[in-house]
């Protein structure tokens, strides 16, 4: 019995100790893994017990699940791009770790649609711009921060006016059409950027490739913009960070101009070389006495001001962000300003262990006001160049001084009078806002619901007071009022499948259903004559006169769409991205709405490979990838499907009028939206530990179904021609980047390059023969730009010239003329035009490409350096291989015209072998010497300073116990410097304002010009 006993209590004590011990080998450890920088979890981070085979990785969301092995008593943190961190164990079943960037990375995760996903597993083309780089410019648009910083990316600005938004091009210009990308914010598809202030901007993913963007299908043809805000973190104390700046800005450039006594001195000759009479007010010393520079006149001193405070934390269940900013620009044209107040809220909570909730919110108001600068007729900027200098700002009796005189004197106002006189704004009332519930059905299921909501209220108002003492005049006041309101509302539901299975298979399947309407309206009331021009008394019912008063619903449209994307990667090293996505358009017919639009990419990871990495040192990471996709776009004019009726046409029967309706367009029911296809191959490497990393990405994107014009033959009358899909455009190229970080310790740096080789072509319009033109330009009525096949978009298009005939043997002797009929018009002084099609007559068939605006090489440089509490940042932007066409200068240097003239015209010929490049003054203008030509065609290369910072962070032990953990002061300027032989206010031209859109780039129209920007600034950290 005892030893019974004995034995069965033997076999019990066993047993318990091989249970105890088969329990603690089983004990599991979760947690999640976030990033330092925005509290992002980080999928695909190696969570491994040292010294053992244990280990896991991190899902999309950054969560871990991890069973222990007996005697574990660390574990180790581990993610290319960021600092291992090991923690110690202990009794912990749960363990977060936020990890922070290392300079020897390559990155991190970036935001794809509907998801994040790690660096080291992207197979499409996504470039990535964090907040920290953009923190604090003196810019009311994120756009304008990145020019230079992202390979493939052109940020084209058309005027430098406070609020602006430039125009974003990725890979080139792929459209006729709209070629502005997909923005979304924080999930909502919501146009521009003009309402996000930077400092709430926690990253920027710029999807390049069809692989990356082809889960948004039909919107994503010109690349998309993701924009992610800052959040909070849970389990993080309160922090509190305030940022101020203020500066100033001046006028990079004046053009320089003739004098009052030079500009006599041209417009008396111009009347001696055709042999008539002077003008009397020619002869008056009164014009002949320079009174004023009207460049500086009008340009004055600009300022900016910013201040923002936000606040972020969170605790075991929820995290928040709360930021308030102000933004207000005064421009460097009297009346021109932008002013932004913003709010936002982000919020997310956990609703116990698998259902999370969240939302983020932002609230603008934002008011600008912008002169007129692309008038030709009535333009500030082409005024200050035109304006008479003898006249002064103000008469003796403190009135403006006008050009009323003489009609010698031109049709223009004082400029200064239009720009204190001008009294025109626009405010908007803004709410983007997002909801969102996500529910984890199972380990590494996850479903989620996604509500979006993006409103404007808009208010606008213009007052044109009475002018009666200048040469425009107007003998009554005039007040518009308008109003509009636009709103779109997203609703989606999408599954997220995300697991690795046997430390091998990595899966992540992400697929939903999307939904986007657009609704709106706008009202408009107009009337004329107030007897009181008081600020107060400016409204409309004080004027005497209803002369307009129209409104309407905009265009409401509705986009419905199911997407599916699947991402497998084999032992980390073999990677594969397959997409699809399905789109119902209602700006289509019925039978024409939906498009498919599918992609994939692949990958592998060479230098996981053991072969490689048993024998090449040197290289740290070597990734190629390759990808193929088609892609949508829908930004036409919608419901050309329909013919368009419009009311109140007048009609005469007889003698009789009527009034009645009438087909003001007519209908395309074949039309359907553009297809973009794209390919492109990468070679991602990373060398020393990836201190020194390189990509080189070939691409080629050909736009198919392009909607372009279409007239057909013998159709007659006034209504509009629809668009139809005929047309073809190729964008191919290569992009470049590489940089290095390195430094250790107290002293660390970085530098980097970018540079983006593109070619783009129109491969087919109507017929090889058929162009697309573009608006005439200037008092002239000159066509500067056409679109061919074989060419590129908007290209340049007018005459060849030879310089200046100097003598009437030379005219006389010319082949070029020949058989001219105007030969006998052409005199000593005037512009030899060239015969480009051997007929010897120079007419309109000899007009040629005169050169691409599209530049050939868009490069940035970045470099950036820290040492103790030091830092230093410096950004440079340029183009290469690029034409301007200097339209202003064409306006500028035509003496026929009453104004007055760029200082070059002092070089005119005025005698054989004076000149062969500017031609005579003349009254006449039979040669039409100043029409479009080459001799306005310049080459429009830049390299500038864009921004530039200097700061020192005064650490938290000086300031003892205040709360403040640390101050950075800084200096910044923007537009430090501009390298270029172009002869303009500025090279960085892009559209002129007008409807033409794409069909016309890089023509100066004396826009409004850009500033150079010096701010002062703090950050406080509590």
């Amino acid at each position: 019995m005892r030893y019974s006993f004995t034995g069965k209590l033997c076999f019990l004590m066993v047993f318990l100790c091989a249970a105890t011990s088969a329990a603690l080998a089983q004990k599991t450890l979760t947690g999640k893994v976030t990033g330092a920088a925005d509290g992002t979890g980080l999928p695909g981070v190696n969570v491994t017990i040292p010294g053992t085979n244990s280990g896991a990785s991190t899902d999309i969301k950054g969560n871990y699940t991890l069973s222990l092995p007996a005697g574990a008593k660390s574990v180790l943190f581990s993610f290319i791009g960021y600092e291992p961190q090991s923690i110690t164990i202990g009794d912990k079943t749960v363990i977060n770790v936020s990890l922070s960037a290392t300079s020897k990375g390559l990155g991190e995760v970036v935001v794809v649609g509907y998801g994040v996903q790690s660096r080291r597993d992207v197979t499409g083309t996504i470039a990535s711009v964090k907040g920290s780089d953009i923190k604090n410019l003196p810019v009311s648009d994120a756009a304008q921060a990145i020019q230079g910083r992202v390979t493939g990316v052109d940020i084209v600005r058309s005027d430098a006016s406070p609020g602006s938004t430039p125009s974003i091009r990725i890979r080139g210009t792929g459209t006729i059409n709209n070629a502005e990308p997909l923005v979304i914010i924080d999930g909502v598809p919501a146009g521009g950027l003009a309402d996000v202030s930077p400092n709430d901007i926690a990253s920027m993913e710029i999807l390049k490739d069809a692989s990356s963007s082809a889960i948004y299908g039909t919107r994503a043809a010109n690349g998309v913009v993701i924009i992610t805000t800052k959040k909070g973190n849970y389990g993080e104390k309160l922090k509190t960070s305030v940022n101020i700046y203020r500066g100033m800005s001046n006028t990079i450039r004046y053009i320089p101009l003739l004098t009052a006594p030079d500009l006599v001195k041209l417009k008396q000759e111009r009347y001696t070389n055709d042999g008539v009479a002077i003008e009397p007010i020619w002869q008056d010393p009164y014009y002949a006495t320079q009174r004023t520079d009207w460049q500086r006149a009008l340009l004055r001193s600009g300022d900016v001001t910013n201040a923002d405070v936000s606040l972020r934390g969170g605790n075991n269940s929820s995290n928040y962000m709360l930021s308030a900013g102000y933004y207000n620009e005064n421009g460097i044209i009297t009346n021109s300003y932008f002013k932004r107040y913003s709010v936002r809220i982000n919020s997310e909570h956990k609703l116990g262990k698998r259902v999370k909730v969240g939302e983020n919110l932002q609230l603008t108001y934002k008011q600008n006001a912008g002169p007129d600068t692309y008038s030709s007729q009535t333009g500030l900027i082409f005024s200050a160049l035109r304006f008479n200098p003898a006249i002064p700002v103000h008469n003796p009796d403190g009135s403006y001084g006008s050009s009323k005189a003489s009609n010698e004197l031109g049709d223009i106002n004082n400029p200064v009078y239009t720009a204190e006189t001008t009294d025109a704004w626009t405010k908007t009332y803004r709410m983007l806002a997002s909801a969102y519930a996500e529910v984890e059905i199972l380990d590494g299921l996850t479903l989620r619901g996604n509500y979006g909501f993006d409103g404007s209220l808009v208010n606008g108002f213009t007052f044109n007071p009475k002018v009666l003492d200048q040469t425009r005049a107007r003998d009554h006041a005039e007040l518009v009022n308008r109003n509009e309101n636009y709103n779109n509302q997203l609703g989606e539901i999408f599954l997220t499948y995300n697991k690795v299975l046997s430390q091998i298979h990595h899966i992540t399947v992400t697929g939903g259903y999307s939904q986007q309407t657009f609704n709106g309206s706008w009202n408009q009331a107009e009337r004329w004559g107030f007897n009181d021009e008081s600020k107060d008394q400016l409204v409309l019912s004080n004027g005497n006169d209803i002369h307009d008063a129209k409104g309407n619903y905009y265009n409401a449209n509705a986009i419905a769409s199911g997407f599916v994307r699947g991402f497998y990667g084999f032992k980390d090293k073999y990677l594969l991205t397959v997409t699809f996505r399905a789109d119902g358009s209602s700006r289509f017919a019925p039978d024409q709405r939906w498009g498919y639009f599918p992609a994939f990419s692949a990958g592998w990871r060479v230098s996981d490979e053991t072969f490689f990495k048993d024998n090449v040192k040197a290289i740290s990471n070597l990734k190629i990838t390759g990808g193929w996709g088609q892609l949508g776009n829908q930004n036409v004019t919608e419901f050309q499907y329909l013919a368009q009726i419009d009311k109140d046409r007048r009609y005469n029967f007889g003698e009789t009028g009527y009034t009645g309706v009438w087909n003001s367009r007519l209908s395309n029911p074949d039309i359907t939206w553009e297809k973009a296809e794209m390919t492109n191959i990468s070679l991602e490497a990373g060398f020393f530990e990836n201190r020194l990393n390189t990509t080189i990405t070939w691409f080629n994107k050909n736009t198919r179904d392009m909607l372009v014009p279409a007239p057909e033959m013998d159709l007659h009358g006034t209504s509009a021609i629809p668009d139809r899909n005929i047309g073809q455009l190729n964008n191919k190229g290569w992009e470049i980047e590489v940089g290095y970080q390195g430094g250790k310790d107290k002293f660390r740096y970085n530098v980097s390059a970018n540079a983006s080789f593109i070619k783009n072509e129109v491969t087919k319009l109507y017929d090889p023969s058929s162009y697309i033109g573009s608006t005439p330009y200037g008092r002239q009525g000159q066509e500067i730009s056409r679109t061919y096949v074989g060419q590129p978009l908007a290209s340049y298009y007018g005459w060849k010239t030879g310089g200046i005939y100097q003598t009437q043997e030379e005219i006389n002797n010319d082949p070029n003329i020949s058989k001219d009929p105007n030969k006998e018009n052409i005199k000593p002084g005037d512009v030899r035009f060239l015969d480009t099609n051997g007929d010897n007559i120079v007419n309109d068939k000899d007009r040629v490409n005169l050169g691409s605006p599209n530049p050939k090489v868009v490069y940035g440089i970045q470099a950036s350096a820290s040492y103790k509490g030091f830092d230093l940042s410096l950004s440079f932007a340029g183009v290469s291989g690029v034409k301007l066409y200097n339209a202003d200068k064409m306006q500028g240097m035509d003496p026929n015209y009453p104004y007055n003239m760029y200082a070059d015209a002092l070089n005119r010929w005025h005698g054989a072998g004076t000149s062969n490049s500017v031609p005579r003054m003349t009254l006449g203008n039979a040669n039409q010497n100043n029409r479009a030509s080459d001799r306005f065609v310049e080459n429009g290369d830049y390299f500038s300073l864009r921004n530039a910072s200097l700061g020192y962070t005064i650490p938290s032990k000086v300031w003892g116990r205040s709360g403040i953990s640390d101050i950075h002061v800084y200096v910044a300027g923007q537009n430090l410097f501009i390298l270029t032989n172009y002869s303009g206010l500025t090279p960085m031209l892009g559209y002129n304002g007008t409807a033409d859109g794409n069909r016309q780039r890089g023509v100066d129209v004396a826009a409004y010009p850009q500033a150079r920007t010096f701010t002062f600034g703090a950050t406080l950290n509590f």
